[in-house]
Formats: C-alpha cells, sequence, structure tokens
C-alpha cells in the first residue's frame, strides 16, 4: 500500500521535539525555537511520534508519502494533493487499487496566494490571521495582507470554499477508484489558546452559508469524512491539555491516540 498523507502542521508534526533534547516546549525558546526541529535527532523524533507515521505503521503501508507542511491551507492542500495524483499518473489510468489518502484538513480561515515576485520556492504565500503579526519581504504584500484582511476575509467565503473541497475531493477521489479517509484537525480561535477552542462555536458559521452549501455539507459521506469529533477534540478526552498538547500542536500523546483513532475508523468503517 502506497499512503498518501496531506495536512498542515497537525499532519507534519510540529513542536514534536525530542524531550531529551530540547525539555522546554519550543515555543518557549527564543523566536519561537521553530528552527530547533531541524535538528537531525529531532527530525527522527517528530517523524517517528506523529500521526501519519503511526498509522503508515499500523496500515502495514509499505511507502509514506508525506505532502505535509506547516501553515498549509486547504486550497494548498487541495492544490499538492491534485498535483501528486496527476503527476503519478492516478488520474490518466494508473493502478489506484494500492493507492490510500488521509487528508487532514486545517481550519478554514486560511487561504493561499501566488505571488510573482518570491516568497516561497513554488511562490505560493500562505495567508491566516497570523499574517497581520508578521512582517512580510515587501511593503506591497504587507499592505495586500492588510486589504485583504479588513476587506475581503469573511467566512461566509471561507466557510463556502471549505465546504466545496471537501465536497469536491471527496467526488474525484472516490470517481477514480481511490481509497481515502479525511478528518478535520481543528478549528482555529485565534484569540484563544487550544484548549479554549470551541468546535460547536465554530460551526455555527456553517448556517450562514447557502441552501446549495448546507446540501453539499449534508451529501459529504460519514464514512470517509469523520464528522463526530475533530481531532483536536478527541484528543481531549484522552488526556489534560499539558498532556496532549504542546503549545498549539498535538504532543506524543496527542499524536499516539488520534492515529489510533483515525486506524480504528477505517477498521469500523471498511475503508481499508
Amino acid at each position: 500500500m502506497r499512503l498518501v498523507g496531506v495536512g498542515d502542521s497537525w499532519c507534519w508534526g510540529a513542536e514534536l521535539v525530542d524531550p531529551v533534547i530540547d525539555p522546554e516546549p519550543i515555543m518557549n525558546m527564543p523566536g519561537g525555537g521553530f528552527e530547533r526541529q531541524a535538528i537531525p535527532e529531532n527530525i527522527a523524533y517528530r517523524l517517528r511520534h506523529r500521526y501519519i507515521n503511526r498509522f503508515a505503521d499500523k496500515l502495514n503501508a509499505d511507502e509514506l508519502i508525506d505532502l505535509s507542511s506547516p501553515s498549509l491551507s486547504n486550497d494548498a492542500i487541495v492544490r499538492k494533493l491534485m498535483e501528486w495524483l496527476s503527476v503519478e499518473g492516478y488520474l490518466t489510468g494508473r493502478d489506484t487499487s494500492e493507492l490510500f489518502v488521509s487528508i487532514g484538513w486545517t481550519s478554514p480561515e486560511r487561504r493561499e496566494f501566488y505571488y510573482k515576485e518570491q516568497c516561497s520556492e513554488d511562490h505560493w504565500m500562505p495567508f491566516g490571521p497570523w499574517s497581520m503579526d508578521q512582517e512580510h519581504e515587501s511593503k506591497d504584500v504587507d499592505q495586500f495582507m492588510r486589504l485583504y484582511f479588513d476587506n475581503f476575509w469573511n467566512e461566509g467565503e471561507f466557510i463556502h470554499r471549505y465546504i466545496n473541497q471537501v465536497w469536491q475531493m471527496s467526488k474525484i477521489l472516490k470517481t477514480y477508484g481511490i481509497k481515502f479517509v479525511m478528518h478535520q484537525a481543528f478549528y482555529h480561535h485565534h484569540e484563544k489558546m487550544i484548549y479554549d477552542w470551541d468546535d460547536t462555536e465554530y460551526e455555527k458559521s456553517f448556517n450562514n452559508v447557502t441552501p446549495g452549501d448546507k446540501l453539499l455539507w449534508a451529501d459529504i459521506e460519514d464514512d470517509t469524512f469523520i464528522r463526530d469529533t475533530t481531532a483536536w477534540q478527541h484528543m481531549l478526552t484522552k488526556g489534560t491539555p499539558e498532556e496532549v498538547f504542546v503549545v498549539f500542536h498535538p504532543s506524543e500523546v496527542g499524536h499516539k491516540h488520534w492515529a489510533e483513532y483515525l486506524y480504528n475508523h477505517c477498521v469500523e468503517k471498511k475503508l481499508i
């Protein structure tokens, strides 16, 4: 089996560092400390303990294709997965019987923009509420981010986009005979610490979408899209916030519990 894992920093394993090497949470380090994740020993620890690797082990997958990255939006998740499926030939006739895709959708308010000057190796620039607290590589980008946030960033748009992305991706994968499971990693309340987030409060935004979007949301199958919990919510049922989270990401314990839940769901729903 080839397992494809795609998602944001929760799938990637941000803030998973070996406590023997880094006993303090990395956000407590100067500058946030995220660069300490690049220490080879910490890379090995992260890859070993994050949920997508644990899930791959439970599936006895022959190969794990990792398309995850910190700060990814759902826009980027769709773009990266479709690009990979296309390049690998799965959308143009290649046998999909040995393929399994795991998608960890991120919080819907994120998005991305193509920046022709550079920004990153592939020119795509992530956007989220955190963008307002950053200095970008040019004043033009700073001005654009501010204008977008003030005038165009709205739950009516990003909830509509999210529902359509989940629905469309489920239909695409099913059409090509690709086995898959999707879940919602979290709904981010940016004014609150992670243990104070509220899935119910966030999902109230879904009542503001169009009648058509409500029908699409209801049409997404419960077997392949986990509706009864987010990863965040499930982890909180398995331990204290200090046990299952590290600042804004799952701890080793949180990743372990989510991998078990994800695997058990796939077995129960006969997805694997």
